[in-house]
């Protein structure tokens, strides 16, 4: 299996399609005091209802936020959370549509790939204590989406050390099962090892300027970052 990929030009895209035209990503402009802010639209769920949660790319493996907040709003359809263990479903029709997601605590979520009507789904987090281009940011989601897109369209793995190089650039870890104090820094001395270390040693990078480019108000385009 080779190391890398060939990345395709998406920095310039407004729009991102994946996973066969699965899900559609668009990244408006965030709310003050969030570092991203990001619209995810499922036209079909039912076109995953087939495909193994194990293949399905588009589900977030399981993880923690160091420093950041994050918060969900289902806008269409329904989905699936799983916050430290329990799972559960949020739909567009619920009372209560919006999920925050405190710092550390494990989680991951889904399309509910039974739901018969489009479905669709707001993220954000704040800003992060360390900056604004730290941690989620639309340069993280970017990269990371690109990615595993040219990974599935040239029919290969994704790369481990590549995938925790993303996550630990974005204040993330994949969080490993079992009681906190010993789950936490074991999870994230794992990202910085294979991720950090190993990840650069094998030429991998945070950030590629055929996935993310910073926008420059100046000239009303983006820019390599």
């Amino acid at each position: 299996m080779p190391f890398h990929v060939k990345r395709s030009q998406t920095a310039q895209a407004s729009e991102m399609t994946t996973f066969n035209g699965a899900r559609a990503v668009t990244w408006p402009e965030p709310p003050r005091g969030h570092s991203f802010f990001e619209k995810q639209y499922f036209p079909a769920p039912s076109k995953l209802e087939g495909v193994p949660d194990s293949e399905n790319l588009l589900i977030p493996p399981m993880h923690w936020h160091w420093r950041q907040e994050e918060y969900f709003t289902v806008t269409h359809g329904r989905f699936i959370f799983t916050l430290e263990g329990r799972e559960f479903t949020v739909s567009a029709t619920d009372e209560q549509t919006k999920i925050t997601i405190p710092v550390l605590l494990r989680h991951t979520f889904k399309v509910d790939p039974t739901c018969t009507e489009p479905c669709g789904i707001e993220l954000s987090t704040l800003i992060s204590p360390a900056g604004e281009e730290e941690g989620a940011t639309e340069r993280f989601f970017r990269n990371l989406y690109s990615y595993l897109e040219d990974c599935h369209q040239q029919k290969v793995a994704p790369s481990l050390p590549q995938l925790l190089l993303f996550l630990d650039s974005a204040e993330v870890s994949l969080a490993f099962p079992g009681p906190g104090w010993i789950a936490r820094p074991l999870s994230y001395a794992f990202g910085v090892v294979v991720g950090r270390w190993l990840g650069w040693l094998l030429g991998y990078r945070a950030s590629y300027p055929e996935y993310y480019r910073a926008y420059d108000q100046t000239t009303d385009s983006r820019k390599d970052r």
